[in-house]
C-alpha cells in the first residue's frame, strides 16, 4: 500500500505549534488545545482589552483549534463554546503591569514581537564551580539601600550583576518569574508567587519589567547578561496540581530553547525525572528535585542534582550543640561527589541565617494567621536573647554562628546554595514563612551590607578559597585511604587528640584533616578544619603534618595567624577555624 504524501492534508490536520506565534509577513498563526469543546473562537483586543474582531476557528484532530490573521493583534483571548477562555500557552499577558494591582482593563494575552536574541540552552558551566545564589527578583532589589535605578525588575537584578560576580556566585536560582496572580482575595499579596490560581507558566512576569510590555525581551537580555558574566541562570516553576506532562514538557522548551534558561527545580513527582533528562530539547538543561533515584543520577552525570532539608536540618541541629551529629558533619565533608546535591543551611521557606541565630521560635504575627504558619521546628538557637539585641556579648555570639555556618557550608561537598542576603545578615524579624509580605520585612536590606562588612568580606574569601583549591570542589567522594603512599589518607576524622575519636553521642568535637597529596586528582595542600561547638572552649592537639606549622586560613573567634604542628591549641566554644599546611610529596615525587 502506497503512503499519503498529500502535503495539503498533512497541514490542515496538524497546526504547529500550540500558542500564538508572529508569522514573518506580519500576520500571527493561533493554536489552542481545547478538547472538550465543540467550537471555539479568536477575540482579537484593542490595547485597553476591548474585542475588536472575533473570528471563528477551524477545528483539528483531538480539539485542536487554529487559525491565523494577516496583522499582529494588541492582544487576544478565546471563546470556547461561548465562554471566555485564556490561553494557558500564553507568552505575554496584559493586565498584571503594577505588582499587587490591577488595572480594572479585562486581562489578555499579547503576542511577543521576540524573545531577544539567546541561542537556547546549552550555557556551559562547571558543577564542580557552581556556587548557587537563590533570589526573589522583585525583594532583591526594591529596599531603597539597594541603589539600582530600577528597583524589583529583570533590570535591577541586571544592575547587581557586579556584586554577585564580585561574591563569587556563578549560578542564581529564581524564585517565580513567570506570572503568577499575586492578587489574593482580601488584601493579602502571594509575593512569592508559589500556587494560586490565574498561573501563565510561559509568561515573564510583566510587573517584574521595568517595561511591562516588553518583559519578555528584558528577561531575555537579562539571562544574556548574567551568561556573559559568566553566571548560570536556573528558574523554580511549580506547577498546579494535575497539569499535564506534556503542557510541564512544552514550558521548560519554551524557557530553554527562547530565554536559554540552563535549568529548573519544578514539583517533580508531577513527571518523571527521567523524561525531562532523555528529552533533547533539555539535553544541557540541570534538573534540581526532591529526590532521584542514584542509578538514575550515575547515568545521568551533571544533570540531576537534590535538592532537600537532609543537610539543612542535619549541620543546624550539630551548629546549634545537639548531640549525635559528628557523624553526619563528617560525612557531609567526606561526600563531595553529584550524589550530594545541592546544599544549604537557609532556604526561602525558613529562618534567614540572622534570623537562625536571633529567635528561638518563629514570629509570624504579621502574616494574619496567628502564627499558625510557617515551620515550627527550626533548629535556631537565640543566642541568649530573642530578637534585636543591643547587647555586644550576644551580638558577637550571633556573628560567630553566622561565620561558623557559612564555613560548614562553603567547605561541603556538592552544590552550596547560599539564601540571597545571608552573606550580609540580612534578617525578616523572625517571620519565617515571608510568602505574604510585599514589603521590607520580605525585601532584602542592603543597609546591612555596610553594618556587616566583615561577615560579607568573609564569605567571600571563603568561595574564593573554594574555587582555588579542588580538594573542596571536585565532585567526588573523598578517601579514607592513603593511595598515594604519603602516608596519609585523603580525609580523616580526628579528635582533640589526632586519630583518636570520640564517638559518644555527647561529643560536639571535630578535627577534620584533608590530605592534598592522597587524592587521585592534582596535588594540593593539607588542610585542618577544628570544629568546637561545645558551649565550653578545649585542648586540641594538632596532629603532625607535612610542615612545621599551620596558617590559620579562617576562624570565627581566633586571633593569631599560626600555630605550631604537634603543640596544643585552645579552642574556644561554639567556634571553627580552618588551617593549612604546605603541599607534601606524593610517593612519585610530586607537588603542587
Amino acid at each position: 500500500m502506497q503512503r499519503s504524501t498529500n502535503k495539503k492534508l498533512y497541514t490542515e490536520k496538524f497546526k504547529a505549534p500550540l500558542g500564538a506565534f508572529a508569522t514573518r509577513d506580519g500576520g500571527c498563526l493561533f493554536s489552542v488545545s481545547l478538547p472538550k469543546a465543540l467550537y471555539c473562537s479568536l477575540c482579537l483586543c484593542d490595547k485597553k482589552g476591548r474585542v475588536v474582531e472575533e473570528r471563528q476557528m477551524k477545528r483539528a484532530v483531538n480539539g485542536i483549534f487554529s487559525t491565523s490573521v494577516e496583522y499582529m493583534p494588541e492582544s487576544y483571548f478565546y471563546k470556547a463554546d461561548g465562554k471566555r477562555t485564556e490561553d494557558p500557552r500564553a507568552f505575554l499577558i496584559s493586565g498584571r503591569e503594577c505588582f499587587g494591582k490591577r488595572t480594572g482593563e479585562p486581562e489578555t494575552a499579547v503576542v511577543p514581537e521576540d524573545f531577544g536574541d539567546n541561542e537556547g540552552a546549552g550555557f556551559s558551566f562547571d558543577l564542580s564551580e557552581l556556587i548557587l545564589y537563590k533570589l526573589q527578583v522583585r525583594g532583591f532589589t526594591m529596599d531603597q539601600g539597594s541603589g539600582v535605578a530600577h528597583p524589583g525588575t529583570f533590570k535591577g537584578m541586571t544592575e547587581k550583576l557586579s556584586y554577585l560576580k564580585k561574591l563569587g556566585i556563578t549560578g542564581v536560582l529564581l524564585m517565580p518569574v513567570y506570572e503568577f496572580d499575586e492578587c489574593l482575595p482580601g488584601e493579602e499579596i502571594n509575593f512569592w508567587g508559589y500556587g494560586g490560581e490565574n498561573t501563565y507558566f510561559f509568561a515573564p512576569k510583566s510587573s517584574y519589567a521595568s517595561e511591562p510590555g516588553n518583559a519578555c525581551g528584558e528577561f531575555a537580555q537579562t539571562v544574556k547578561k548574567f551568561h556573559e558574566a559568566g553566571i548560570a541562570v536556573f528558574m523554580e516553576i511549580m506547577f498546579g496540581e494535575g497539569t499535564s506532562e506534556s503542557l510541564i514538557a512544552e514550558c521548560l522548551h519554551h524557557w530553554a530553547m527562547n530565554y536559554g534558561i540552563d535549568g529548573f527545580r519544578i514539583n517533580d513527582w508531577q513527571i518523571p525525572v527521567s523524561c525531562l533528562v532523555s528529552d533533547p530539547y533539555l539535553a544541557n538543561c540541570l534538573f534540581l528535585v526532591t529526590d532521584a533515584d542514584e542509578k538514575l543520577i550515575t547515568l545521568n552525570p551533571g544533570r540531576i542534582l537534590r535538592y532537600n532539608d537532609g543537610f539543612m536540618d542535619d549541620m543546624r541541629r550539630y551548629l546549634k550543640g545537639d548531640e549525635g551529629f559528628v557523624p553526619m558533619l563528617y560525612e557531609n565533608m567526606k561526600n563531595r561527589s553529584v550524589s550530594a546535591g545541592v546544599r544549604y543551611i537557609t532556604d526561602h521557606n525558613g529562618f534567614t541565617l540572622r534570623d537562625l541565630y536571633s529567635y528561638d521560635v518563629k514570629h509570624n504575627e504579621k502574616n494574619g494567621e496567628n502564627g499558625r504558619d510557617g515551620k515550627v521546628l527550626n533548629y535556631s538557637w537565640n543566642c541568649g536573647e530573642e530578637g534585636r539585641t543591643g547587647n555586644r556579648k550576644v551580638a558577637k555570639l550571633r556573628l560567630k554562628m553566622m561565620k561558623n555556618a557559612l564555613m560548614t557550608l562553603l567547605l561541603s561537598g556538592g552544590v552550596p546554595m547560599l539564601l540571597a542576603g545571608d552573606e550580609f545578615g540580612n534578617g525578616q524579624e523572625g517571620n519565617n514563612n515571608a510568602w505574604c509580605q510585599d514589603n521590607p520585612v520580605g525585601w532584602l536590606n542592603w543597609k546591612e551590607l555596610a553594618r556587616n562588612r566583615e561577615l560579607n568580606r568573609f564569605v567571600k574569601e571563603l568561595i574564593a578559597f573554594r574555587k582555588e583549591h579542588g580538594i573542596f570542589h571536585r565532585l567526588s567522594v573523598l578517601s579514607e585511604t592513603d593511595r598515594n603512599g604519603c602516608g596519609m589518607p585523603e580525609i580523616s576524622l580526628h579528635g582533640e587528640t589526632p586519630w583518636l575519636i570520640d564517638r559518644q553521642p555527647y561529643n560536639r568535637l571535630a578535627g577534620i584533616y584533608f590530605c592534598g597529596a592522597a587524592g587521585k586528582d592534582e596535588i594540593d595542600d593539607d588542610f585542618y578544619i577544628i570544629y568546637n561547638m561545645h558551649w565550653e572552649k578545649h585542648l586540641f592537639r594538632l596532629p603532625v603534618g607535612s610542615g612545621d606549622s599551620f596558617e590559620i586560613l579562617f576562624s570565627t573567634d581566633k586571633t593569631e595567624k599560626t600555630l605550631n604542628t604537634g603543640t596544643e591549641t585552645v579552642v574556644e566554644p561554639r567556634s571553627a577555624m580552618l588551617l593549612k599546611m604546605p603541599a607534601r610529596e606524593s610517593n612519585n615525587g610530586e607537588k603542587k
